[in-house]
């Protein structure tokens, strides 16, 4: 409890798990201590209260959207005349201090995410250069979100109904039991309906795909009631030009490579390795030489940065990498 005030970003991000109604029990009695702490953090906690009823009052009257919210309370936060008077954790910080309220409960930049609440439905949308964010529905699911994805749920009605929606992207869900309610996805013109289990699923404008990993999986189409049953280590596709949804034995050995960083390339083309690798690094690899492009990587990485992926890969294929801003460049020695 003495690191209180050096740990903002854990504090903030309790508070809004508790005016969420998210909160678990150990976290609510964290805060609960750190609020009775000192009464300048009780005060702290009524401000985070205070833009929490203001934004929504904001919403239902404006029916305004995230964007206009920020614009909205970021004209409120340049004329706050409590801009000035509120008690802070540091004193270096008072300019900052409810600009941090707001990015909180908009824009939570410090993680890559933002989420807005409008009518109770919770919108979570991941940026481009996210790589991983780890998301617990009310129910206790664990959502990891790779990046440029957006769910969404009701939180008021999740417990009764529990119901995802994936708007685009790819997350990874480990589903809580619940021996009462089936979880499920909404997919759109599909469903997956949850037979207690861990899977992989992604969409965007081309397909959406489903990977079990442990459990069931039961994807059906709304429209034409067509529906296949995919057990561990089985592949749902639909193509939505086409209307075909199959399922089959899943090919991707990587698919999972986005979270855990885990490749496994046998006689891989280096185009194909150089695609796998951006998608989970958020990172632009680029490949020059006729030569170069033209062989394959045998080989197992296992790294947190593609700084350390790369050393291994112009190692193991005798080129060079460079580096510039977000760019690696791979070329022939």
């Amino acid at each position: 409890m003495k690191n209180f005030e050096t740990n903002e970003e854990l504090i903030f991000g309790l508070i809004i798990d508790d005016l969420d109604n998210t909160i678990t029990p150990a976290n609510k009695e964290l805060l609960r201590q750190w609020r009775i702490a000192d009464t300048a953090n009780e005060k702290t906690y009524q401000e985070f209260l205070n833009v929490q009823v203001n934004l929504d009052k904001l919403v239902e009257r404006l029916d305004i959207d995230a964007q206009r919210s920020w614009e909205s309370l970021d004209k409120k936060i340049e004329h706050s005349p409590a801009q000035e008077q509120l008690p802070l954790f540091k004193r270096e910080k008072q300019g900052s201090y409810w600009l941090k309220i707001a990015a909180s409960l908009l824009i939570v930049c410090s993680i890559g995410y933002y989420f807005v609440q409008k009518n109770q439905d919770v919108v979570i949308s991941t940026d481009q250069q996210t790589r991983v964010t780890n998301i617990v529905l009310p129910d206790g699911t664990a959502v990891q979100l790779n990046a440029a994805t957006t769910i969404s749920y009701n939180k008021n009605s999740f417990n009764r109904d529990r119901k995802l929606e994936l708007l685009k992207g790819e997350a990874f869900i480990q589903v809580a039991e619940d021996k009462h309610v089936q979880f499920r996805v909404d997919l759109g013109e599909l469903e997956a309906k949850d037979i207690g289990t861990r899977f992989n699923i992604s969409k965007n404008d081309h397909k959406i795909a489903v990977i079990v990993e442990e459990g069931k999986v039961a994807l059906r189409h709304h429209t034409t009631s067509k529906e296949v049953l995919l057990t561990p280590g089985k592949m749902g596709l639909y193509n939505p030009a086409t209307k075909e949804l199959i399922a089959t034995n899943n090919p991707d050995r990587n698919y999972k490579a986005w979270i855990d960083k885990y490749f496994v390339f046998t006689a891989v083309p280096i185009g194909e390795v150089a695609s796998q690798l951006e998608k989970a690094y958020s990172s632009r690899i680029d490949i020059k030489g006729d030569q170069l492009k033209k062989r394959k990587l045998t080989a197992s990485l296992k790294y947190q940065t593609l700084d350390s992926a790369l050393a291994v890969i112009s190692a193991s294929l005798q080129c060079k990498v460079t580096k510039s801003q977000n760019t690696y460049t791979l070329y022939d020695n």
